[in-house]
């Protein structure tokens, strides 16, 4: 018996060493409603929102996510186009990058404009073609590329009054190439080798006028130019290389003239045109919202600034949209029993607004909903929703808005709290709630004489000083531990305030509490900010600063009037023992089934680290997975599904996780997706297992496929064998072997190549 407990051991010990941690599939939450250009080829539709792009198919109507997850380089797109000669799509960045995707998805990535040292914007924000030539127009000028072989070929800046000038777009035309741009419309000849000095460049007068060329293309073999009159009028005017003729006068301001198969079409601030070859108007959608448009014969594609994809064709008008929230606001995230709670509003240090409209992003993991001014216009004149406080009901919760008080919505309903009403010593700079097992919902107040409020399960209110700790000070989260002492931290003073109302809110006379500054063991204090803090499934709390982590393994001692120190969990790092994350400024903490820890940072990504906190599982960062970016503003796990929510500073995103809550009797261990289609190349995520159980995959003859453990209640397949390979249609069993020793088969999973 002791023989197999020391080989179980050690199996179990090896198991989690290799086991799973992060599957394969990750997944962006971005919203792809303000969209910005529109290219168009044989059978796909590619669209650029403000964070990124999709594609629609034209045959069968699939839409598709196209992000760094599926292989981009980089996100923040300023414009996209797709040449129908070299069958690539070019994606230009804000940053100067650009990446090349050919029609079965491979992207060549071309990072020599972004890598270069400039102090002016390199944003990307015309991309017009010549041959296998690709016109970059750019904040800076004009950058040429041959997309055919990926290679950089000219770079054109350009000055007016000694600065540099902002190229809207490009277009060659009688053996010059032109440039549009707020300051006129400039040209060069082609065949001139020295094109790059500014002096071999001329300004070009539209019937002796200087004019502002916004946008512009050829077509039918002439230069086709929409000019700015003013803030809203615009006039298009064509060269047919000898004269200029007026198209169109007084119409709204023009936002994109494209040619494309023999059609041209023009949008504007109120409409979008097709034309044929004869200017005959072949179709006008009315939408002022269009940023571009594209005609595809008689379809008009259209990018929306609110709707994401538009398509026209003989008065018929259809969005396109993937499903997401309704804007990349993206500031502090929140798990509430099946339901993820998003706060897209914002606090910059030490305590100024971002000033964003007091929404509430919900998502059900199908389908996401807004609480927003339309469907609740008592929300108008409110800002920056920061926070939550949650009680377990998915249809109740508290939402912390920053200046403005406090939102309860219950079951649909929205009602305002407005704190300063309360108690006159109050304002309304609430920065953090926490509900305790009695129902009663805790407030925080920053630079208040009473920083503590609490709202009683009945509906009553009081306030409470607890000496001078916190009072006219910023404060920051609150958390409510398991026995109900509740926890506040005040992120730029460095201090906890513990307390516990020992089971009468109405009255501070017998409650206990204790304001402290953390330090170790050492006596050092920490001398930083404290940006998050977080209770683990051991009872330990873990605290979160700009010098790293602190941990307090037995909490209760505070009250207790114990001398306790914090604990700083050391590594080994390069063959010396280090303070956890010491070198990391630590934004956020969130705890999954298996009680590993995972941090996330303002510079280097997200870190997994074990349950004690003294080995580094895992570290995810730009360079090594799909994040969005190293800097981490907040965490949240989905402990039923084994998902974990990330909010950076690009974007929300999520990624399937190895952990889940545990079930210590395996009652009802399941597989998802299950049966697996073909077309699936993911992980498989088991659910429902005890802690720490070694799980097989077995084939229908016994034989071993892959093996791993449990990390809480969840584990991860990739569909592979040992030998690397995908595994053939078939049904496969789980095999689980708990700690005790238990071996039983628990379900089948069924898999379709």
């Amino acid at each position: 018996m002791a023989r197999f407990l020391i080989v179980t051991i050690a199996l179990l010990a090896a198991l989690t060493a290799r086991a799973q941690i992060v599957g394969e599939s990750w997944r962006d939450h971005l919203s792809y409603n303000n969209c910005k250009a529109v290219a168009v080829a044989d059978g796909e539709v590619y669209c650029a929102s403000s964070s990124s792009l999709f594609s629609y198919s034209k045959s069968d109507g699939r839409v598709r996510h196209l992000t760094t997850i599926e292989g981009l380089s980089d996100m923040g797109v300023g414009s996209i186009a797709y040449s129908d000669e070299v069958r690539r799509l070019v994606i230009g960045y804000s940053n100067g990058n650009i990446d090349l995707m050919d029609d079965d998805g491979r992207v060549y990535n071309m990072s020599g404009l972004k890598d270069k040292s400039m102090s002016m914007s390199k944003n990307i924000n015309h991309i017009g073609f010549d041959g296998s030539k690709a016109y970059l127009s750019c904040d800076f000028g004009l950058t040429t590329i041959d997309i055919k072989r990926r290679e950089f070929v000219d770079t054109y800046i350009l000055r007016a009054g000694g600065r540099q000038i902002k190229i809207n777009c490009s277009a060659v035309f009688g053996g010059y190439l032109y440039a549009f741009s707020d300051d006129g419309l400039m040209r060069g000849r082609l065949d001139n080798p020295f094109l790059t000095d500014m002096k071999n460049w001329e300004f070009v007068s539209i019937d002796g006028r200087i004019v502002e060329a916004a946008s512009g293309c050829v077509f039918g073999g002439k230069l086709y130019v929409g000019e700015r009159v003013n803030d809203t009028i615009s006039r298009l005017t064509a060269f047919n290389g000898q004269e200029w003729t007026v198209i169109a006068d007084s119409i709204p301001t023009v936002r994109s003239i494209t040619s494309r198969g023999g059609r041209l079409a023009v949008c504007t601030a109120g409409w979008a045109a097709n034309y044929d070859a004869n200017l005959t108007e072949q179709g006008r959608c009315w939408t002022p919202n269009a940023s571009m448009a594209v005609a595809d014969g008689d379809v008009i594609w259209i990018s929306h600034v609110i709707h994401g994809l538009g398509r026209y064709l003989y008065g018929d008008y259809s969005n396109v949209c993937p499903q997401g929230p309704p804007r990349n606001y993206f500031y502090n995230v929140c798990y509430n029993a099946g339901n993820l709670l998003v706060a897209p509003g914002g606090v910059s240090r030490p305590s100024s607004n971002m000033w964003r409209t007091a929404d509430v992003y919900s998502y059900d993991g199908t389908n996401w909903t807004n609480i927003d001014r339309n469907k609740h216009p008592e929300i108008l004149g409110c800002a920056d929703i920061v926070s939550f406080a949650t009680c377990g009901d998915p249809n109740r919760y508290v939402a912390v808005s920053w200046r403005y008080g406090i939102w309860e919505y219950d079951n649909g309903e929205s009602r305002h709290i407005i704190t300063q009403e309360i108690n006159p010593i109050h304002n309304d700079m609430v920065s953090s709630c926490a509900f305790d097992s009695r129902g009663n919902l805790w407030v925080a107040h920053c630079f208040s004489q009473n920083p503590i409020l609490v709202r009683t399960a009945g509906g009553d209110w009081h306030s409470y000083r607890y000496g001078n700790n916190m009072a006219d000070q910023r404060t920051g989260k609150l958390i409510c531990t398991r026995n109900d002492d509740l926890w506040l931290v005040q992120p730029y003073g460095g201090k906890i305030l513990v307390w516990n109302a020992n089971g009468t809110p109405e009255s501070s006379a017998d409650d206990n509490y204790e304001c402290f500054t953390p330090s170790d063991e050492r006596g050092q204090e920490l001398n930083s900010r404290i940006s998050d803090i977080a209770q683990d499934r051991n009872g330990a709390i873990w605290i979160a600063s700009d010098e790293g982590v602190y941990v307090y393994d037995h909490p209760e001692y505070i009250l207790q009037g114990k001398s306790y120190y914090g604990r700083r969990p050391q590594m080994i790092e390069e063959g010396y023992y280090q303070s956890l994350l010491i070198t990391e400024v630590v934004t956020s903490i969130a705890i999954d089934g298996g009680n590993r820890k995972w941090f996330g940072t303002e510079s280097g990504g997200i870190f997994v680290i074990s349950p004690d906190g003294t080995e580094q599982y895992a570290v995810y960062n730009k360079d090594n997975s799909p994040l969005f970016s190293n800097n981490v503003l907040s965490l949240a796990i989905d402990d039923d599904r084994g998902i974990i929510y990330i909010v950076t500073d690009r974007g929300l995103q999520s990624a399937v996780i190895s952990s889940t809550k545990p079930d210590a009797g395996m009652s009802s261990v399941y597989a998802a997706p299950n049966p697996v289609p073909a077309d699936y190349f993911n992980d498989v995520a088991i659910h429902g297992l005890a802690d720490e159980t070694v799980v097989r995959i077995t084939d229908l003859r016994g034989n071993l496929v892959h093996e791993t453990m449990s990390n809480g209640g969840g584990a991860l397949w990739n569909l592979c064998n040992r030998d690397g390979r995908r595994v053939e249609t078939g049904i496969y069993l789980i095999q689980c072997t708990t700690t005790d020793g238990v071996t039983r088969n628990v379900g089948k999973i069924h898999v379709v190549k």
